[in-house]
């Protein structure tokens, strides 16, 4: 009597805790802070978690209180009792409860530019030059030739390489990248691209906003040339890398393609006399004339600032790839 007893109040604490992630999620969903974790396109997965772990929590609950053994037990020959001491179901239960009190207790924290500085800010040139290389892989044909000719030497060569990208800082941000099964990154509509281009260099002020600031940055940064002299406005937070002049600073927004595990950061480059007055992270709202300048060896579009305003942290500091 006193093991079944034991069992129901872990029924009823599972069901608690579930019911708790329930409320937590619903909590995000509602407040809109739900979009600081993932991008718009994953929420029919939060949504479906939601219904699932309410469900799962009332079976649970329910079954904690049924005077019915068999509804207790599962009755497949197995103790599911569990033999674990107080201290390890403690420790276990602690495990599940702490994210559900500290995600109603703390305030969600946003990316800032210390997450910037380990993974840089990204351009149309940087993408399309790690696109190339992913195409050239399959394609080097002295390696095909090697495995032909040498087999063990290829493989030898082939751990060395994957060694290499392995070690690549790039290839290694401080947040793993992980997404859930079955999901893949949104590849833009035929001509996309081009058609928005067009649309760009007919307007007379490109205004980036949420919904196409990381196709419309891409485009700029691949084409500056094309864009020389148009105006431009646009808002994000202050980051620097270190080689920067006193007055350049990129105008930068973290981009989402799932959730905060792959944000990257899409930014513009800047520049005002004074501009060192302007501190990391500080929101601001800039207009000005973009021109072309060199970075790195690239080719980069920079703002010329007319005019510069600090603002608050929209409620939507992130952007995403929507098309």
């Amino acid at each position: 009597m006193e093991k079944q007893r034991d069992y129901r109040f872990h029924l009823y604490l599972r069901g608690i805790i579930l019911m708790g992630f329930t409320m937590l999620l619903f909590k995000l969903i509602i407040t809109g802070d739900i979009r600081n974790f993932i991008a718009p396109r994953m929420l029919p997965f939060i949504y479906f978690a939601v219904i699932t772990f309410l469900l799962l929590g009332v079976v649970q609950i329910w079954r904690s209180g049924s005077k019915n053994e068999e509804e207790i037990y599962c009755n497949c020959g197995f103790d599911h009792s569990g033999k674990s001491t107080p201290v390890q179901s403690v420790i276990i239960y602690a495990m599940f409860i702490f994210p559900v009190v500290t995600g109603f207790v703390f305030p969600d924290v946003v990316l800032d530019s210390s997450i910037a500085a380990k993974r840089g800010f990204k351009t149309g040139l940087s993408q399309s030059q790690e696109t190339a290389e992913n195409e050239e892989a399959p394609m080097d044909e002295d390696l095909a030739n090697l495995y032909l000719q040498d087999p063990d030497e290829y493989m030898k060569q082939l751990e060395e390489r994957v060694q290499e990208k392995s070690q690549s800082p790039e290839s290694s941000p401080d947040v793993p990248l992980e997404h859930p099964d079955g999901f893949q990154i949104q590849a833009p509509p035929e001509e996309f691209y081009k058609e928005l281009e067009a649309k760009m260099l007919k307007m007379k002020k490109i205004v980036l906003t949420e919904e196409n600031y990381i196709a419309m940055t891409n485009i700029m940064d691949e084409n500056p040339e094309k864009f020389a002299g148009k105006e431009v406005e646009m808002l994000g937070f202050v980051y620097r890398e270190d080689d920067f002049k006193e007055d350049q600073f990129v105008v930068a927004r973290f981009g989402l393609s799932c959730c905060v595990a792959d944000a990257s950061v899409y930014g513009t480059l800047a520049s005002i006399d004074e501009g060192e007055k302007y501190q990391q992270d500080e929101w601001v709202k800039v207009s000005g004339t973009i021109k072309s300048v060199k970075y790195q060896d690239w080719v980069l579009p920079s703002v010329d600032i007319q005019s510069i305003e600090k603002i608050e942290q929209p409620k939507e500091p992130y952007v995403y790839e929507e098309y």
